[in-house]
C-alpha cells in the first residue's frame, strides 16, 4: 500500500481517504464524536482530518501515540482520560457496512463486559486474507478466545467493538507481556466470559491490508452502490455507470460531488437538445442516453462519498425537470422540421397535430414529477403502486425517446412517434394517480374521523348480542300466523325494518292494523323467555376492552327494553366494560338516548360513532349528525355503502380499523 501513500489511513479509495469512508459510515449510524488516535505520520493525518471535519462538519478530537509502533492496544489506551462511558471501537482501515453499528448499538452491554462484531463466514467470505487477520472461538454468543494463529475457529474478528470503559483495565494489565495488547485484553476478559459476539451476518467488511484488498474494497463498494430500480438503470444505467462513467470521473478528478455530476448530467441533455434541433437526431439520441446513465451516476457518487443530503436531492430532480423539458423541445423541434406538414404512409402530418402531441408530452412529464411531489406534501402518501410509483419511470422514458432518436436513422417519423407514446404513458399515470388520490383523500378524512373519536354507541340485538337469528324466526312466526303473508316477504320486511322496536315495526309494516300491539306485546314476552339463552359475539369482550385501552366511552343504545339489556349484560359480564347502558323506556327511544350520551358526557357530535347491523340505524345515525359504522351481518357491506357510510364484517374487523387509522397517521405525521 506504501505507493498509493505515505499513510494508510489517507489511501484513497473511491475518492474517499479510508479514515474519511470509517468516520462517515460511523456518522450515518447517529455516531456524532470522533477520536482519532496517531501515531506513524500523526502531522500530516490530523491536518488532513482538520480540513475534513470542518469541510463535513464533524467534531473529530486527536489523541496522539507516541509509541504506536507497540501496537492497537496503547492506542486505546491512550483514549482512558477522555472516555468514561461506553464507546464504539473502529480500526483505521476496515471498511464496512453501517448496517453492523446499527447491530451493534442496538445491543445491551453490561458495565465490565465488550461487544465484538464477528463474521461466521469463515468458507464464503471471500473478501478477507485469512493469514492477515484475528480469528475468533465462539460458543453459545461469548468468545473463548481470539488470536491470529488460532487452527481452529468458527469466526473471523470484524475489529468493530461496542466497549465499556472496562477494557482499559484489561489492557492495562497486560502491558508487561508484549505488544498485542489489545488482543491480550480481549482474550483475559474472554476468560471471565466478558466478551459477547454479534453476528453481522449478511452484512459487509474488509480489512484493507494490500492493493489487491484495494481493489476488493473498491469492487463491494461499486456493488453496494448500486440502486434498487427498473429495468433500464438496473441492466443499463447502473451497468455504464459503474463500470465505465464513475471509474472515468474518479480518474479525472477524485474531488467530483454529486451535485457536479448532476450538472454535467444536464449539460449533456442541452447538447442532446441542440443535435435535435440542427437535425442530428441519431448523436441527439446518444446524448439522451449518456445524461441518463449520468443521472444515475450522480446518485451512485452521492452513496460512494457519503454526500447524499436533500439539498442534493432538490437539485437532481430540478436539474432534471430541465433536461427532460430541453430534450423534448429539441424533439418536437425537429419533429416539426422533418414531418411537419407532409404526408407520410398516405396520413397527413399537421405541425398542429404535432405541436399538440409534444405539449401534451412536456406537461405529462412535468405533472409526473408535480403529482409524487404534491401527494406527499398534501397527503403524505408516496406512490408505491406498479406502474406508477414514484421517483421511478424517468430512466424507461429517456430510453423511450433514445430508441425513437435511433430509430431516425430509417425515418424521422420515430422521433415524433416517441413522443407520442411518452404523452400518453405520462398523462395515463397522472389520471390514475389522480384517480388514486381522490381514493386517498376519502380514506383519509376516513382515518381522521376516527382519530378524533372519544365514544362509541353499539346498537345491541345482532351488534354485540347474537340474538338475530332467534329474534327474526319468532318474528316471521308471528308475523305469517297473524298476516297475510308470505314467510320470506315477512322476513325481508322485518329485516328492512329493524333499528326501532317491534311495535314501531309493524306499525311501519301493516300501517293501522288492530292486531299490531297484541301481536307485539306477544313479540316482548316470548323474547323475554329466550333472549337470554343466546351469547354475546365472541370478540364483544377483547372489543370492549380494547376500546377501554384507548380511553374511548363505550355505550349501549337500544330498542330492546332497559331491563333486559341491563340483566343480559351482568349475566354476560359486558356491564363493567361499558361506561351506561341504555335501552327502550316509555319516552324514552334512541333518539332521546343518544341526546342523553351527548349532553351527560359533553361529547361533540363529530367525536361520536354509532356501531350497529340496521340500514335505519344508519339514517338515525345521520339525522343525529353523529358517525356511523355499519357491521354487515343482516346487509351487505354495498348497502351501507350506497348510503354513504363505512362499514365492517366483524368487531375485530372494526378494532383492525381503528388500528390502521391509529398507524395511518403515525405515518403522515413522520412522512411530513
Amino acid at each position: 500500500m506504501s505507493t498509493k501513500g505515505d499513510s494508510k489511513p489517507l489511501t484513497q479509495v473511491l475518492g474517499l481517504s479510508l479514515i474519511e469512508r470509517i468516520i462517515l459510515t460511523a456518522k450515518n449510524t447517529g455516531l456524532k464524536d470522533f477520536y482519532v488516535v496517531t501515531g506513524y505520520n500523526d502531522a500530516e493525518v490530523r491536518d488532513y482530518l482538520d480540513r475534513f471535519s470542518q469541510r463535513r462538519d464533524i467534531n473529530i478530537t486527536h489523541i496522539i501515540n507516541e509509541e504506536s509502533e507497540k501496537g492497537n492496544g496503547l492506542s486505546v489506551l491512550k483514549a482512558k482520560k477522555i472516555l468514561n462511558e461506553n464507546f464504539i471501537l473502529l480500526m483505521g482501515d476496515h471498511i464496512f457496512d453501517e448496517s453492523i453499528l446499527e447491530k451493534l448499538k442496538n445491543e445491551k452491554i453490561a458495565d465490565d463486559e465488550v461487544l465484538l462484531a464477528v463474521d461466521y463466514r469463515i468458507k464464503k467470505n471471500r473478501l478477507t486474507n485469512a493469514d492477515n487477520i484475528s480469528k475468533v472461538v465462539v460458543k453459545d454468543n461469548r468468545i473463548i478466545d481470539i488470536g491470529r494463529n488460532i487452527n481452529e475457529y468458527n469466526a473471523y474478528n470484524t475489529g468493530i467493538f461496542l466497549c465499556s470503559p472496562a477494557i482499559f483495565s484489561a489492557i492495562k494489565k497486560n502491558l508487561p507481556y508484549g505488544n498485542d495488547y489489545l488482543l491480550r485484553a480481549i482474550c483475559v476478559m474472554a476468560e471471565k466470559e466478558k466478551v459477547k459476539a454479534v453476528d453481522i451476518k449478511d452484512d459487509y467488511w474488509i480489512d484493507v491490508n494490500t492493493k489487491k484488498d484495494r481493489k476488493k474494497a473498491s469492487k463491494l463498494l461499486y456493488n453496494n452502490s448500486i440502486k434498487q430500480a427498473g429495468p433500464i438503470t438496473r441492466y443499463i444505467n447502473a451497468t455504464f455507470a459503474t463500470r465505465i462513467f464513475t471509474p472515468a470521473l474518479l480518474k479525472i478528478y477524485k474531488g467530483f460531488t454529486p451535485n457536479q455530476v448532476s450538472f454535467l448530467s444536464f449539460i449533456v441533455a442541452l447538447i442532446s437538445s441542440l443535435s435535435f434541433i440542427l437535425g442530428h437526431a441519431v448523436i441527439g439520441a446518444l446524448l439522451i442516453q449518456v445524461s441518463s446513465i449520468l443521472d444515475y451516476s450522480d446518485g451512485q457518487f452521492a452513496r460512494l462519498k457519503h454526500m447524499a443530503s436533500r439539498f442534493g436531492h432538490f437539485t437532481d430532480i430540478t436539474l432534471d425537470r430541465y433536461a427532460d423539458g430541453f430534450i423534448l423541445l429539441g424533439m418536437f423541434y425537429y419533429s416539426l422540421s422533418e414531418i411537419g406538414g407532409k404526408e407520410i404512409v398516405g396520413i397527413y402530418w399537421s405541425p398542429l397535430t404535432i405541436s399538440s402531441t409534444s405539449i401534451i408530452a412536456i406537461l405529462g412529464n412535468l405533472m409526473v414529477s408535480y403529482t409524487s411531489a404534491t401527494s406527499v406534501v398534501n397527503f403524505g402518501y408516496v406512490y408505491k403502486r406498479r406502474g406508477i410509483v414514484a421517483g421511478r419511470g424517468r430512466d424507461i422514458r429517456l430510453f423511450l425517446l433514445f430508441i425513437g432518436g435511433i430509430m431516425s436513422y430509417f425515418h424521422p417519423i420515430y422521433v415524433f412517434l416517441a413522443l407520442l407514446v411518452m404523452a400518453l404513458q405520462t398523462n395515463i399515470i397522472v389520471i390514475s394517480r389522480f384517480i388514486l388520490s381522490w381514493r386517498y383523500f376519502t380514506k383519509e378524512t376516513t382515518f381522521r374521523m376516527i382519530g378524533r373519536i372519544k365514544a362509541i354507541i353499539f346498537d345491541f340485538d345482532g351488534t354485540l348480542a347474537n340474538t338475530m337469528p332467534f329474534l327474526t324466526e319468532l318474528a316471521v312466526k308471528l308475523i305469517t300466523a297473524n298476516y297475510d303473508i308470505s314467510k320470506e316477504e315477512a322476513k325481508r320486511r322485518y329485516l328492512e325494518t329493524t333499528g326501532v322496536d317491534f311495535a314501531s315495526q309493524l306499525e311501519s309494516i301493516f300501517p293501522n292494523h288492530p292486531n299490531n300491539q297484541k301481536i307485539a306485546a306477544g313479540f316482548e314476552e316470548r323474547k323475554l323467555e329466550s333472549i337470554f339463552d343466546h351469547p354475546v359475539f365472541p370478540n364483544v369482550i377483547p372489543t370492549l376492552k380494547y376500546f377501554r385501552s384507548k380511553n374511548i366511552k363505550t355505550f349501549i343504545c337500544s330498542s330492546t327494553k332497559q331491563e333486559i339489556i341491563i340483566k343480559y349484560c351482568q349475566l354476560n359480564k359486558i356491564d363493567i366494560l361499558l361506561d351506561n347502558i341504555f335501552g327502550h323506556k316509555p319516552n324514552f327511544k334512541k333518539g332521546q338516548q343518544i341526546d342523553f350520551i351527548l349532553q351527560h358526557y359533553k361529547l361533540q357530535p363529530d367525536k361520536v360513532i354509532f356501531v350497529a347491523d340496521s340500514l335505519k340505524d344508519c339514517d338515525f345515525s345521520r339525522d343525529k349528525r353523529i358517525n356511523f359504522i355499519g357491521i354487515a351481518k343482516i346487509f351487505e357491506k354495498k348497502a351501507f355503502q350506497k348510503k354513504g357510510a363505512l362499514s365492517v364484517r366483524s368487531l375485530t374487523e372494526l378494532t383492525k380499523f381503528f388500528n390502521k387509522s391509529e398507524n395511518y397517521l403515525k405515518y403522515v405525521e413522520k412522512v411530513r
